[in-house]
């Protein structure tokens, strides 16, 4: 059976989470800051959809307002019944680990339009390395609105990850963090030059996205620097960070194993037109 989740059924739901916590930390985290109902006017927020075996969950199907679906279940015969949801509904990415995803895949790619297809590589530090680059000052970016900070996070979203964004969506991108979600941004003699943040988290990670350090300034180890800092503050926490990097970004991969990343599982980021 499937049918939409409610806030009634948050109990359930913060149930499955916990016996899933690496693979669903992206449900976690929007479910903990923004609830099970849709709010439309909240990106993060969703249709969530569940799979039931008799009376357990054993699959959340997830339609975000952001544009993206991130699904998980326990059960394969999830899959029919997901995909029959998927191929009627409008979304841009789907992502997650690749043995959840690739069957979805596999059952609609027929009925979208593919623009893009990563395979990337799952990674958790247990073995942190630190690395420190001179000179360079880490600001907090939560919840500032600068001009300047958002146009510098503007040109990581359009330039670096090729997604269509305005100044709107990074204010709302910013307010709307959770208070674990830190964004940082590095800065060498007054000018920003790289990004990142807690992308989201459970109760045991945080998980780190939106790497970006612009053209310019590559090879320098601003990328390698920020990731440092980001794990050092998540590990003063006494959480896991994590993070997924695409297989063929070879000097990305290069510097997180330099820091102690390690592969955990293959992820898969599709996008659709």
């Amino acid at each position: 059976m499937i049918k939409l989740l409610t806030q009634d059924d948050k109990k359930i739901i913060l149930e499955y989470l916990q016996r899933n916590e690496i693979e669903t930390s992206f449900l976690y985290a929007n479910i903990i800051e923004f609830g099970v109902d849709n709010i439309q006017d909240i990106r993060r927020c969703a249709d969530y959809y569940g799979f039931f075996n008799g009376e357990v969950l054993k699959g959340i199907l997830p339609f975000y307002n952001l544009g993206s679906c991130i699904p998980h279940y326990e059960d394969a015969a999830a899959v029919p019944l997901f995909a029959e949801i998927m191929k009627d509904r409008k979304f841009e990415f789907l992502l997650g680990m690749e043995n959840v995803i690739k069957p979805l895949y596999e059952e609609i790619k027929s009925y979208k339009e593919i623009k893009g297809y990563d395979e990337s590589s799952y990674f958790t530090n247990r073995n942190f390395k630190p690395f420190i680059l001179g000179g360079v000052d880490f600001i907090n970016a939560d919840g500032i609105s600068s001009e300047d900070v958002v146009d510098f996070i503007l040109d990581g979203r359009i330039n670096g990850f090729n997604q269509f964004a305005t100044r709107e969506d990074i204010r709302k991108t910013l307010i709307q963090r959770g208070e674990e979600e830190e964004f940082i941004i590095a800065e060498k003699d007054g000018k920003m030059v790289a990004q990142a943040c807690v992308q989201t988290y459970t109760p045991q990670i945080n998980q780190i996205g939106g790497v970006y350090t612009i053209k310019d300034e590559r090879g320098k180890g601003y990328c390698k620097a920020i990731v440092s800092e980001m794990c050092s503050r998540i590990i003063a926490k006494n959480k896991v960070p994590t993070l997924s990097v695409k297989k063929n970004n070879i000097p990305a991969v290069k510097a997180y194993t330099a820091l102690g990343f390690q592969h955990y599982d293959d992820y898969l980021i599709i996008r659709f037109k």
